[in-house]
């Protein structure tokens, strides 16, 4: 199963769409996990063309029966988790791609506490900074922004998705760079 993931769009007029490298990338995807700071539910709709999409909604997002403050998907036989904001009270994601955990705690308890049950793939977003990383056997993606990238990226530049691949129990993920990603 291919999965196309996407956060922190942050579009609030209708005439303003994505670029269309989004579509190019997650062109074949079989469904799109959209991490929050979506603003307008239009984004919802254009990506719904490409494939079925399953939202979170982040702080100021509007009230919409297809977003979830959280939620766990069993996708492909694997706990997926999203949620927009992964922070923890005494944890910061640094940019060089580190995630920290609270201090003496495994990773899959403080991730079954925040859950509600285990887990083998966290998506999310927030920070606007891409991620890829394992932690103690669990997957953990920030797909970044396509409209507005972190630190990392130029000023004006496209920014990122991340697509997770879902195979016989497996689950592995990668950043696209939206630049890099041709448009016929």
């Amino acid at each position: 199963m291919r999965i196309g993931l996407i956060s922190d769009t942050h579009l609030e007029d209708p005439a303003v769409d994505l670029d269309p490298s989004v579509a190019r990338a997650f062109a074949g995807v079989d469904l799109i996990l959209h991490l929050g700071d979506i603003y307008g539910t239009f984004v919802l709709d254009r990506l719904e063309a490409i494939a079925p999409v399953i939202g979170i909604r982040a702080y100021q997002d509007p009230e919409d029966p297809r977003l979830d403050k959280q939620r766990v998907e069993t996708l492909d036989g694997l706990r997926v988790a999203m949620i927009h904001n992964l922070g923890f009270p005494e944890t910061e994601i640094d940019v060089d791609r580190d995630l920290t955990f609270p201090a003496g705690r495994a990773v899959q308890d403080v991730l079954s506490k925040k859950f509600g049950e285990p887990v083998a793939v966290v998506v999310f977003g927030d920070t606007h900074e891409e991620i890829v990383a394992e932690r103690d056997g669990v997957l953990l993606v920030n797909p970044g922004s396509p409209t507005y990238p972190g630190i990392r990226h130029p000023l004006g530049s496209l920014g990122t998705v991340a697509i997770l691949e879902l195979s016989e129990g497996r689950a592995t993920a990668r950043i696209v760079r939206l630049a890099d990603v041709e448009v016929a």
